[in-house]
């Protein structure tokens, strides 16, 4: 497992040694990176807020990082993946100034998205499969007004899954092995609260 792109491109970062954990795979990482650098959505990463949703490793949120994002938020609920984007994070030997882009949330998501006041243009939503973490998150994203219309969400699912993407717009589905990347934004025709 190591950094694909950006200042940090290169470096390993500590796999999970435990069960329950399945790490984004390189390709489907290094597809949704070409995505957000590429100039086909005018996604600018760079001063971008990124929110790692279902972080597990902190792969996701530590990429957006070495290709230059503002600040980023991740988020957790078992105590050993929170370890170990800390320990990831550890690796970057990042300075006091730039730690203070960077929030570690250990708890249930939709919890710990209700106690967050930032939009986000970037979220990478990366949960165990076939539950509806993802509808939830959606749900949520919205209500706690955490996006807007600039804000993109990338979505992590088995290819098998199908959510219910109200108030959505699906720009791209990609399917990589047994795992489906999907590219959200909100609907023009969606009001936010």
């Amino acid at each position: 497992m190591r950094i694909i792109g950006g200042k940090y491109k290169g470096l390993k970062l500590q796999p999970p040694d435990y069960p329950g954990i399945r790490p984004t795979s390189d390709r489907l990482k290094e597809s949704l990176f070409s995505v957000i650098t590429s100039n086909k959505y005018k996604i600018n990463i760079y001063d971008a807020n990124v929110l790692d949703i279902c972080s597990g490793t902190g792969s996701l949120g530590i990429e957006s990082l070495s290709r230059g994002a503002y600040s980023v938020f991740f988020i957790d609920k078992d105590h050993r993946s929170i370890n170990l984007i800390y320990k990831n994070i550890a690796k970057l030997n990042i300075d006091d100034q730039i730690k203070n882009y960077i929030k570690i949330i250990k708890g249930e998501v939709i919890k710990a998205l209700e106690n967050i006041d930032k939009i986000f243009q970037i979220i990478l939503i990366d949960p165990p499969y076939n539950t509806n973490i993802t509808e939830r998150c959606l749900i949520k994203l919205r209500e706690f007004n955490l996006i807007n219309e600039d804000s993109f969400i990338f979505v992590e699912s088995s290819k098998t899954e199908n959510f219910n993407y109200d108030e959505y717009q699906i720009l791209d589905t990609k399917i990589y092995g047994s795992s489906k990347l999907t590219i959200l934004r909100l609907s023009s025709l969606s009001s936010l609260k």
